[in-house]
């Protein structure tokens, strides 16, 4: 791709901004517009309801007494707050309700549940958690917190195990289909954590828990708003001895702050803040197969994110939104020597992503107009300017007396990535046919360019309850820090990871009590960066182009209501993944299992004894078939399939006492029948366990 095309991309969307800006002035003053709410980040008007960045969009609409409800709102699948029925892509949402009727702490536990996503968690709580999605690799997976990418630069992954749920809204998980609007690491799909907006009175949180293993939780929220001011604030710290017996520890004090001030009906500036220190004894860390535990390893992390917004409607048909951000991810190794291992490591990784985005939002009709009798109400079309700068160090020193003086592994690496984008929605034919088409320019300073398209169609047939999902995309993923520079084993010629992927589907609803969605995918890399034996030594090896992958897969979803308080949800997921590669590497499908599946049953009722009471039981069962893993050896070897049962069982009392408004008391089993399993060879998850606690709300 020449940067002359990258550059057309961006004037022309600068162009187009300003010339939508000027064609749709603000209407004479006798315009009726409706101030927003304080505390509420709803602006009145089609436009501005419909158009909320990535932190500021309530998860779904609430319908008054008598109403239809409406279709939960979502924005990773287009980066435009719409409702999920009209999406042609496949998206998940895992909304606050579920995370906190299963008591989920972690936000990687939280997509356990969700269709073709397989999270891999290297033993005790937290340790490293890779998310997968369709077989894709974790560092094909692109992870945003508050629409703010955070994959690392160094391995172009993200390592979710110390990411709670505080203060979270929703997660929404795209499935494939992101490369044209999120560019690198978007090959798999994307996973988009969303903060809680605060709005009306204040209202505070309180939970404790403690359970098997030392284990305890303590948690506070706050979410309100004050006038104009909409804030809500999270804390929590987390504590285990974990299941080993020896350095198995952990623990994790994390903080969330967001804030929406509403200036005007027009003018939104938010802040959004969040904050992770971890410390993870590593019992695993450099021994030998056989060896005793290591007992003196250990990991600290720290983690920091800032983004500020403002967005401005200018009237109906215009809208610009902005952001700057930081994120800064610092991971310190520590092994000192100990009997019967002499060795010593010390490993320091700091990284840095500094961005920015500007993107405007046109609404070309605010009624139905037909041109060649195409309805051509809810045309939008979304342009924007993405840019990010990188840093990141590593270090290493490792010292052992047996084999001579210490080795160091020092390197330091710096890009920028920018990139122009433009996507354009449309509904056709009187909402039959909903559609939406992307395209995406990315140029890096360590690479060049690259293009990526998409697009994906929504056909809504009410006489049979069904609406048919097609789409097409393609993405790319950067070759990382680690394969680009790392010392022995970088190698600064890799060309980046290209993709292409169909899916298509359909949903059918049956009534209020139930619907089955079914998604058929394929998607082909090229280039994949692979690991390629060198001839210097047995041992020695580099990262190279090698190999393409081939993945095809089906994703089948019922979701069940039979009776009041009843509910019954889950996925099955059949997946084919093949390398084809002539290099002479090892590349095949690693931890990518052919089967997977997992179900959610839960009841809520009340139990009479009081006004407000209620009891919420629910069960949830994982399933994750046989894969294939790298053993210490480096070979090649069959992991087992594993089943995993958890269980939650609460009471909430609803009465009022004092500024009480709800005291809940809660019990929770996790994998409940005590199975033995490993997520990745070499690191048992834990065995059974058990906790129980109180939440209490003020009002």
């Amino acid at each position: 791709m020449a940067r002359s095309s990258f550059l057309a991309v961006i004037l022309g969307s600068l162009l187009v901004c300003a010339g939508a800006r000027w064609a749709f002035a603000d209407p004479p003053a006798a315009s009726n517009t409706t101030p927003a709410q304080p505390g509420n980040a709803k602006a009145a008007g089609k436009a501005v309801g419909s158009s909320k960045s990535s932190g500021g969009q309530k998860a779904s609409t609430q319908a008054k007494p008598g109403e239809k409800q409406l279709s939960q709102l979502v924005v990773t699948a287009t980066r435009i707050a719409q409702p999920l029925a009209d999406i042609g892509t496949t998206l998940s949402v895992v909304t606050d309700k579920q995370i906190n009727d299963q008591k989920i702490q972690q936000a990687a536990n939280a997509l356990r549940e969700v269709p073709g996503v397989i999270v891999t968690q290297l033993g005790s709580p937290g340790t490293e958690s890779d998310v997968s999605i369709r077989g894709a690799s974790s560092s094909q997976t692109l992870i945003l917190i508050d629409g703010v990418e955070v994959n690392t630069g160094t391995t172009g992954a993200f390592d979710m195990a110390n990411l709670t749920t505080d203060n979270v809204d929703r997660i929404e998980v795209l499935r494939g289909a992101g490369g044209a609007l999120y560019g690198s690491q978007a090959i798999g799909g994307v996973v988009n954590v969303l903060s809680q907006e605060g709005e009306g009175p204040a209202k505070a949180t309180f939970l404790s828990e403690g359970g098997t293993r030392a284990s305890e939780l303590q948690q506070a929220t706050l979410n309100g708003s004050y006038e104009k001011l909409g804030y809500s604030a999270a804390i929590s710290y987390f504590s285990t001895e974990g299941y080993r017996l020896v350095n198995d520890n952990s623990d994790n004090l994390s903080g969330s702050l967001r804030l929406d001030y509403h200036l005007s009906d027009k003018t939104t500036f938010r802040g959004f803040a969040r904050y992770i220190r971890s410390n993870v004894s590593l019992p695993t860390f450099s021994i030998a197969l056989g060896s005793p535990l290591n007992p003196n390893a250990h990991q600290r992390g720290e983690f920091m994110l800032f983004k500020g917004e403002i967005e401005h409607h200018f009237n109906e048909h215009f809208m610009l939104r902005s952001f700057t951000s930081f994120v800064r991810n610092d991971i310190r190794d520590n092994s000192t020597p100990y009997f019967g291992n002499q060795q010593n490591e010390v490993d320091h990784i700091p990284e840095e992503i500094r961005g920015g985005n500007i993107e405007g939002l046109i609404t070309w009709f605010d009624s139905s107009r037909k041109f060649l009798g195409i309805d051509l109400e809810g045309f939008r079309t979304l342009l924007g300017f993405d840019f990010k700068d990188r840093w990141a160090r590593s270090t290493s020193v490792f010292d052992d007396p047996v084999f001579g003086p210490p080795s160091i592994s020092d390197f330091n690496a710096r890009r920028q990535e920018y990139a122009g984008y433009l996507e354009q929605e449309g509904s056709f034919f009187d909402g039959h046919l909903l559609a939406t088409g992307g395209f995406r320019v990315d140029g890096n300073s360590s690479f060049g360019d690259e293009e990526s398209s998409s697009w994906s169609v929504a056909i809504p047939l009410p006489k049979f309850w069904t609406t048919l999902r097609g789409s097409y995309s393609e993405g790319f993923r950067a070759p990382s820090f680690d394969e680009l520079y790392f010392p022995g084993f970088g190698n600064p010629n890799l060309s980046p990871e290209i993709s292409s992927e169909y899916d298509g589907g359909f949903t059918t609803t049956f009534g209020e009590w139930g619907s089955l969605t079914s998604t058929y995918f394929s998607r082909r890399i090229h280039n994949e960066i692979v690991t390629i034996p060198t001839n210097i030594a047995p041992d020695f090896s580099t990262a190279g182009n090698a190999a393409r992958v081939d993945t095809q897969g089906v994703e089948i979803v019922p979701a069940v209501t039979p009776m009041k308080g009843l509910s019954f949800s889950g996925y099955v997921t059949i997946l084919d993944e093949t390398h084809v590669d002539n290099s002479g590497s090892t590349a095949q499908p690693l931890r990518v299992p052919k089967y997977s599946a997992a179900s959610v049953l839960q009841y809520q009722f009340p139990l009479g004894f009081l006004p407000r009471d209620r009891v919420t039981a629910n069960v949830r069962y994982i399933f994750v078939g046989d894969r294939d893993d790298l053993n210490q050896e480096g070979m090649v070897q069959n992991l087992q399939a594993y089943n995993r049962v958890d269980a939650v069982a609460s009471y909430a009392a609803g009465v009022p006492a004092w500024h009480v408004h709800n005291e809940e008391a809660f019990i929770k089993f996790t994998n409940m029948l005590d199975r033995s399993y490993f997520e990745a060879i070499g690191f048992r998850a834990p065995s059974f366990t058990f906790a129980g606690g109180i939440k209490l709300t003020f009002e």
